[in-house]
């Protein structure tokens, strides 16, 4: 599944709850309207039961994606059976839901995903030759994305710069923390625009593409990093 159609999800999981909660008001002045005679059995419920359930295996299937990159999120409780479902309750239930979205949205914000800029990829995680020389297999921590000198780097994600000048090969490095363990690394910059302590949102300008340090040629290296370990970019560039 494609990041834009998460999101689609999302909202439609959003718009569903702005319709319940509209549903469950309206069937609340219906009763009122009957203040001598409560009986359940004048109201279908069967609607709003299967639309909760729906609503449990979308989010268990999401809460899944998100697991599958290393993120760890709390477990979805199922909130009441059918057997004793109450509609006065679906305020309640509602707010659960709305209270959960926005905690996942929050967990959505500082996962890295999709691209810090939108080039082909040269070079992947992994072993690889050499690029200097040809002959001798190295470890290429991250993946190499081509770009044309001076274009602008994005960050994949919320997070704070831990790290924010020159390191080595590296050359000039912007790192940052999202979080939960994860961190993304943004190298061979020709200029940073962030300072080490400025906390950053998703999309927000970190450099400028470069050839700094140990490069063959102006392009961005990314990589991704989980408990201090470099991991393989490409299962977070996209929902899969």
């Amino acid at each position: 599944m494609c990041l834009f159609s998460s999101f689609v999800l999302l909202l439609s999981i959003i718009f569903y709850l702005t319709f319940s909660g509209t549903a469950s008001q309206q069937a609340k002045e219906q009763l009122a309207q009957k203040p001598h005679k409560k009986d359940w059995s004048e109201v279908d419920t069967s609607v709003l039961r299967a639309q909760y359930r729906s609503l449990n295996e979308k989010l268990s299937k999401l809460n899944n994606m998100i697991k599958a990159k290393g993120i760890k999120m709390e477990k979805i409780d199922h909130i009441g059976g059918e057997e004793n479902f109450d509609l006065l309750n679906t305020a309640e239930t509602t707010s659960f839901y709305e209270k959960y979205l926005d905690k996942f949205i929050g967990y959505i914000d500082r996962v890295p995903i999709g691209y810090p800029y939108p080039g082909k990829i040269m070079s992947r995680f992994g072993y690889r030759e050499n690029p200097f020389t040809g002959r001798l297999i190295e470890t290429h921590k991250g993946i190499d994305i081509k770009a044309t000198f001076g274009s602008i780097v994005n960050s994949t994600a919320n997070g704070v710069v831990s790290y924010a000048g020159s390191k080595g090969g590296y050359g000039n490095l912007v790192v940052l923390d999202h979080g939960n363990g994860l961190a993304t690394f943004y190298a061979h910059l020709s200029k940073i625009l962030v300072k080490e302590g400025q906390a950053v949102g998703s999309g927000q300008i970190l450099g400028k593409v470069g050839s700094t340090g140990r490069s063959t040629g102006p392009h961005l290296h990314y990589e991704v990093h989980k408990n201090g370990k470099a991991i393989n970019p490409k299962p977070f560039l996209v929902f899969e």
